[in-house]
């Protein structure tokens, strides 16, 4: 609001009413007040979720048999082939021998100048086919004579393109090759040159590059898994050994090399690991956030409660007759902290690893599904902790509410007080105006002086 404070009689408007103001709005600052401990109290459910968040991602990976299913697939040469296993997999050796590699058919022009031209007549044109489905044809057309690098272009820049790329190899003095390679491996994406018009074969002199003398199949992909010979069109095989990928890296006929497919004990080891630690995570959680921010909320209580619960409630009837954690080595320490003995933990996997999965998986027994369900709970959009957050976003909006209607009141009592502030410098400066009139007139009158 603009104003010109004691214009007039040097009555300082501003300042009073900024003072008077703030007295106002001290009701403004308590709503405001409010509003920052809802948010600190909003953010510290979020810390909560967080950590419970990160504690179910832990358990996810143990609270079911098939998530415990980690398998390690052992390559007796990386060089030749690796390997990778899903949960899918089982415990197992095999015996593998690369005979060939997956290959891209690819085809080489003969050796011309950078300036010479094919075709310039009407319906020359090279057609390139992709696998057997005469559709998968792409035709490029030289009616117009075009260069080794005009052809290139037109391959790679074709909205058409069946599956085939097309690059130049430059040689000496201008002399250039025209390569051309289908995008995919294998037989089924063999290419098929054919050529229409005036152009011929001769033209362009193509030699297929792959040394497979014309017998496409040999494009494909040949491994003898146990002396079982099998081909695939490319090098990522997943498709022979259920549950595992092999990725072959070089052909090495004549040498057998052994594929190990175990479980993986040292991967279940750090799952159960990274659930004591998420675990321990949300302790630590807890016992800040009831130091803090949710010093008097209950639902501290009711999830400290809740993990306790399950974790000395023992699994029972579980076949292979374990109840406890500790008994495979994930016990607490004299302080409540959750801790893992890995050399037991392994040594149990080794050992009887279906019981250690039982322990952890069992439906309504296992450790991590219980917890797992229990925490799924808090987490769900209708569970303890959402309820909280949206009482007090409701909350908030109410006190956001009251704040409008407050500012609004505001702005009507600061106007008020600066027109009432005016008014009264006004009338002080005209008291002021008349004084000083009173007085320069008393000041004239005769004897004035001598009385002074």
């Amino acid at each position: 609001m603009l104003s010109a404070a004691g214009i007039t009689s040097g009555l300082d408007v501003d300042s009073i009413v900024s003072q008077l103001m703030a007295l106002e709005r001290r009701p403004l600052n308590l709503l405001q007040q409010k509003k920052d401990t809802i948010d600190t109290r909003i953010s510290a459910y979020g810390d909560l979720k967080s950590s419970l968040s990160t504690f179910q991602d832990a358990m996810k990976k143990l609270s079911s048999p098939e998530a415990l299913k980690i398998y390690n697939a052992t390559s007796g040469s990386d060089a030749v082939y690796t390997a990778s296993a899903t949960n899918t997999a089982a415990a197992s050796t095999y015996s593998i021998e690369v005979l060939r590699l997956a290959e891209r058919h690819k085809f080489a022009s003969r050796e011309l100048l950078d300036t010479d031209t094919i075709g310039g007549k009407n319906n020359d044109a090279l057609e390139i086919q992709v696998g057997t489905d005469p559709a998968n044809i792409l035709t490029v057309d030289l009616s117009t004579a075009k260069t080794l690098g005009d052809i290139k272009d037109a391959i790679n820049n074709s909205t058409a393109n069946p599956g085939v790329s097309a690059t130049i190899v430059f040689g000496n003095s201008g002399n250039q090759k025209l390569v051309i390679t289908a995008s995919d491996s294998g037989s089924a994406n063999a290419l098929t040159l054919s050529y229409a018009g005036k152009v011929k074969a001769g033209d362009f002199g193509f030699q297929e590059v792959n040394n497979i003398s014309g017998n496409t199949a040999l494009l494909d992909a040949e491994v003898s898994v146990d002396g079982y010979s099998i081909t695939r069109g490319n090098n990522t095989i997943d498709d022979v050994i259920t549950g595992v990928t092999i990725d072959l890296h070089s052909a090495d006929p004549g040498f057998v090399y052994g594929l190990d497919i175990a479980r993986d004990t040292a991967a279940v080891t750090d799952n159960v690991q990274a659930f004591a630690d998420a675990y321990n995570e949300v302790k630590s959680a807890v016992d800040k956030l009831r130091a803090d921010e949710l010093a008097t909320d209950s639902l501290l209580f009711s999830v400290e409660r809740g993990l306790r619960n399950i974790m000395n409630a023992p699994a029972s009837g579980l076949p292979s007759g374990l109840s406890y954690l500790g008994e495979i080595g994930v016990s607490f320490s004299r302080d409540g902290v959750l801790t893992v003995d890995k050399t037991k933990v392994e040594s149990a996997l080794t050992n009887n690893f279906n019981a250690v999965s039982e322990l952890f998986s069992t439906t309504g027994q296992g450790f991590a599904n219980r917890l797992d369900t229990l925490v799924d709970g808090w987490l769900a959009s209708d569970g303890l902790i959402d309820g909280r957050t949206d009482s007090l976003d409701g909350n908030k909006r109410l006190l956001e509410k009251r704040e409008e209607s407050l500012e609004y009141r505001m702005s009507q009592i600061e106007r008020r007080l600066f027109a009432q502030f005016s008014q009264l410098d006004t009338l002080l400066g005209s008291l002021q105006t008349t004084s000083a009139f009173l007085s320069q007139s008393l000041g004239q009158l005769p004897g004035a002086s001598d009385n002074s």
